[in-house]
């Protein structure tokens, strides 16, 4: 094994892992607004598959950890996969124990990520000979995984019926590309989806009526729970954090999770943790155990999404692998789906594991220690230095740089449109960005069938 290789993904590891500790502490954060752009970024620079795929398991790895901070200390989700947690983090700080609450779910998130990356391998290899018999009918695939997904969304009916509007809005953007640049595009498209939520409370901005509904006479106040003033160690032991049925729950429900690639991951947070939580008696008990196994499962469905999909067929056929990890699977010129050129084909199946414990390592080495120490100085010093506002600046400012380097100004326009009309449909009617990206991949098959149709 190339040893400068393993060096180089455990550093991008490291640094990607300091990067999305700080990014998880801020509230309401999106994974795919946050993680697609930069990792987007390292594809286009040319950085090595391995390293690349460390390098995610890196940056998923650690804001699901230090996402909990916010959630147990404030109440608010880190991110849209701690959304789950929140009322019991709730009831857990009206109990006088949100510490205890973080210090479970971060270990319990840890537990979930080291048991996931061998699982969803091996469940992937099981599967992989499945992927020959699949990609001759990707194209209805597709569109069946978009119905399905729709259908499993709040929007139910509605959001099946909006596929076939976007799909038409998609197809005919890339006939727009053809006759001004000709060529089509994928990065302006999939950065808009990914930035449509933000696109669409910005234009709120502009409609009076809805700008003074949303008007503030005042600040925000925000109040963070007194820290227990433990110490822990350098690096705690997750064994010892959680009791041995809290961490048996947790693999547990951590391994189920891996293999459940085609499943909303929210969902899955949801059910496992309710179904393996619930069993226990006694409030602080029950609570405790569920938050460790939501956490667990946040993290190895997210690990899951990314792996199974890419070593059993190269094709992003989760809603993790079409949102967030959507460049390692689709990033034209250099990553493909059609025909499949990307991360299955150059990595190896025990490489995904070797390279997926070192993203592991290398994303707890800080996050972890962190989340378990300094919980609320840190989550203190997020919330008074950094504004949610700066943020979505400036991932902003990247999608519109890497719109700009497909396809110039047309690129920035057809991003900022797509984003407008699909942050509309996610905002208000819940036809959320996993649909849409589904049914971007799904888009060339809609629209044929539908015109063979009507000739």
């Amino acid at each position: 094994m190339n040893l400068m290789l393993v060096l180089q993904a455990f550093i991008v590891a490291v640094v990607g892992g300091i990067i999305y500790s700080f990014i998880g502490l801020i509230p309401g954060t999106d994974e795919t607004a946050t993680m697609a752009p930069i990792t987007l970024i390292l594809v286009l620079l040319g950085f090595h598959p391995v390293v690349l795929f460390a390098w995610f398991i890196g940056i998923s790895v650690s804001m699901h950890i230090t996402h909990t901070i916010p959630t147990a200390m404030a109440g608010l989700p880190g991110s849209t996969m701690a959304v789950p947690m929140v009322n019991q983090c709730l009831t857990a700080k009206r109990l006088g124990a949100p510490h205890i609450s973080m210090r479970k779910m971060a270990a319990g998130s840890l537990i979930g990520a080291c048991v996931a990356v061998p699982v969803s391998v091996g469940f992937a290899m099981l599967l992989a000979p499945l992927g020959q018999y699949i990609t001759p009918y990707i194209g209805i695939i597709f569109t069946l995984a978009a119905i399905f997904l729709a259908y499993m969304s709040s929007a139910k009916f509605g959001a099946i019926l909006a596929l076939v509007p976007f799909a038409f809005m998609i197809q005919g953007m890339q006939l727009i590309a053809t006759k001004g640049i000709n060529k089509t595009l994928f990065i302006s498209i999939f950065m808009g989806i990914t930035i449509g939520p933000m696109i669409s409370e910005i234009f709120n901005v502009f409609i009076p009526k809805i700008k003074n509904n949303q008007m503030r006479e005042k600040e925000s106040e925000l109040w963070l729970a007194p820290d227990s003033g433990n110490k822990m160690g350098l690096f705690p032991n997750p064994l010892k954090i959680l009791t041995k049925s809290q961490a048996s729950n947790a693999a547990l429900g951590g391994a189920i999770a891996a293999c459940t690639f085609t499943f909303s991951p929210v969902g899955m947070t949801v059910l496992l943790g309710e179904l393996l939580g619930n069993r226990r008696k006694g409030i602080y008990n029950k609570i405790f155990t569920s938050l460790s196994v939501k956490s667990a499962v946040s993290n190895a469905t997210y690990i899951g999404e990314l792996i199974i999909p890419l070593v059993a067929f190269g094709l992003p056929l989760s809603p993790v692998s079409l949102g967030p990890a959507g460049p390692l699977f689709n990033a034209p010129p250099r990553f493909t789906v059609d025909p499949i050129n990307n991360l299955h084909t150059f990595i190896e199946p025990y490489q995904f594991v070797i390279f997926g414990i070192i993203g592991v390592i290398g994303g707890v080495l800080f996050g972890y220690p962190v989340s378990i120490r300094y919980a609320r100085k840190w989550t203190e010093g997020i919330f008074k230095s950094i504004s949610h506002e700066a943020l979505i600046g400036a991932f902003l400012g990247l999608v519109v740089m890497l719109a700009y380097y497909e396809a110039g100004i047309l690129g920035i326009l057809i991003a900022v449109t797509i984003g407008l009309f699909g942050g509309i449909m996610h905002n208000l009617f819940g036809v959320h960005t996993g649909i849409q990206f589904m049914a971007y991949y799904a888009s060339s098959w809609i629209l044929t069938s539908i015109l063979n149709i009507i000739k």
